[in-house]
């Protein structure tokens, strides 16, 4: 591929609760597969060690340190293909909480810096869903919206319910990113909200969108997963979508594109933030 080219994977399974062990194999079994298909960047789902909704207190079991014992396993296939890794995990926090936290391991195996959800999945009321869910009651809710400085370019990274709020994406646009990651266990049956969300943020900031998802049904808690991990292009183009199974899709991405969009359609120079103001109460 050449400079202006990045090829990027995404990695869909079914994350078990009653199995961790075996999810982090069939994951890491998955990158290799992404390696294969000579992807620089791959991109795993939300709590993917996990589900965490099994029980009240699946999640803490789940958990662990990052670094830890499987940012280790990630670290040593990011060194072996020369990756660039990202995704969630539970995470134990030094001061004994946790956190939904999306560390993006570099191809050396070091961790270039870690992400934290801001935006948690709060939805008591649903009823498609037993009991409903309240994910600030697992979890802390992170405080920034960081760009990574990579050598595959600026990058952004989001996870699952934050792709519900443009003011995310505006923003790590603004700071400078061109590639933005999307980490997910988005429920079902929500695909309509799953592939506009994806192509509106897309073609909005006129960025990449690399959104991978959980798929299936987590078979302890019963809970259901649109899957169809999805890259889309800065014109909102859905340029590729996984089926609806484990595995992996790949896509070359034309980066030379994002300044063709931006040069034919300057959306980001004819904002007024003057008439923005109340975005801000």
């Amino acid at each position: 591929m050449t400079a202006d080219t990045l090829t990027v994977s995404c990695v869909q399974l079914t994350a078990r609760d009653d199995d961790k062990e075996g999810t982090v194999d069939t994951c890491l079994r998955l990158i290799d597969r992404a390696a294969a298909q000579g992807a620089q960047l791959v991109v795993l789902p939300e709590v993917w060690t996990g589900l965490g909704y099994s029980d009240p207190d699946c999640y803490r079991r789940i958990a662990e340190p990052v670094p830890g014992p499987t940012t280790e396993r990630l670290a040593a296939k990011a060194r072996e293909h020369g990756l660039h890794i990202v995704g969630s995990l539970y995470a134990e926090t030094p001061g004994g909480g946790y956190q939904n936290l999306a560390p993006l391991i570099g191809p050396n195996g070091n961790i270039i810096g870690s992400y934290v959800k801001t935006h948690l999945f709060d939805a008591p009321d649903r009823v498609d869903i037993r009991g409903g869910i309240r994910e600030s009651d697992k979890v802390q809710a992170g405080d920034d919206l960081p760009v990574f400085d990579t050598d595959l370019g600026p990058l952004g990274v989001t996870v699952c319910s934050d792709l519900r709020f443009p003011e995310v994406y505006r923003v790590l646009t603004l700071r400078g990113a061109r590639v933005v990651v999307c980490a997910s266990a988005f429920l079902s049956p929500r695909l309509d909200h799953w592939e506009f969300f994806i192509r509106a943020r897309a073609a909005e900031n006129q960025v990449f969108v690399v959104a991978s998802g959980q798929v299936g049904t987590e078979p302890v808690s019963g809970i259901g997963f649109v899957g169809r991990s999805m890259i889309a292009d800065p014109w909102g183009t859905v340029v590729a979508t996984a089926s609806d199974t484990e595995g992996v899709v790949t896509s070359h991405l034309d980066l030379g594109l994002i300044e063709t969009m931006r040069r034919r359609y300057p959306l980001l120079d004819q904002r007024r933030p003057d008439l923005y103001k109340d975005l801000l109460s």
